[in-house]
């Protein structure tokens, strides 16, 4: 394994590189804007929140894969357009960790008990002032974790980039062993890459859901 790894190292690091791109993408659209989107329909919109949770529901009954190659083949050939596989696995995982995101904080904003609030307006507080201190530290709390496992459920997706032709890690694996054909070795190496990067990230996820999310009451 180790032996593949040096002489093979440039090709896998260049699939890794291919693979935060990807997932670095997908958290810049996903995170930012799903955040916006969540809170826009949790605090100020019960139609945007109706729109969201139909986005949601979408999204969880129609496999991510199917999603991907309908982006990448019969919607292109309808537009008569051809888009990079890397760009449209961007859009179609982008779109999927927006939707997710912005569920998550619009939940989380309806859970939070409007006790808090007035808590704060009878201890004089500002408006700004109760969202500040109270209100986004719990929401934090709370929706971080669940945003977290979203980000690394996005980076396991971002596997299935292989199958439309993305040169990415695994993409860059299968390509290894079509050349030298050592499948124990190469997929291995893709095992030990998957377990020294999310086997500590979900530690700490329940870490932090065990520390921080507890009932509101």
């Amino acid at each position: 394994m180790f032996q593949v790894l040096i002489q093979y190292h440039y090709l896998l690091f260049q699939g890794f590189l291919t693979t935060l791109k990807l997932l670095g993408c997908i958290i810049i659209i996903g995170v930012p804007f799903g955040t916006l989107l969540g809170i826009l329909g949790g605090r100020y919109s019960p139609g945007l929140t109706i729109i969201i949770n139909s986005g949601r529901f979408i999204t969880k009954v129609i496999p991510v894969l199917v999603l991907l190659f309908w982006l990448h083949y019969p919607l292109q050939s309808l537009l008569g357009v051809v888009i990079n596989p890397f760009w449209t696995t961007i859009l179609a995982l982008g779109a999927v960790n927006l939707i997710a995101t912005a569920a998550i904080i619009s939940s989380e904003l309806k859970l939070l008990p409007k006790s808090y609030r007035e808590s704060g307006i009878t201890l004089g507080m500002s408006s700004n002032q109760i969202i500040n201190r109270i209100e986004l530290p719990l929401l934090v709390r709370r929706a971080l974790p669940q945003i977290l496992l979203i980000q690394a459920a996005m980076l396991e997706y971002t596997l299935l980039a292989s199958l439309i032709s993305v040169p990415e890690l695994f993409r860059v694996a299968q390509t290894i062993n079509a050349m030298i054909y050592k499948p124990v070795e190469i997929y291995s190496l893709i095992v030990v890459f998957f377990l020294i990067i999310l086997a500590p990230l979900h530690l700490f996820i329940s870490w932090m859901q065990k520390k921080y999310v507890t009932d509101y009451a």
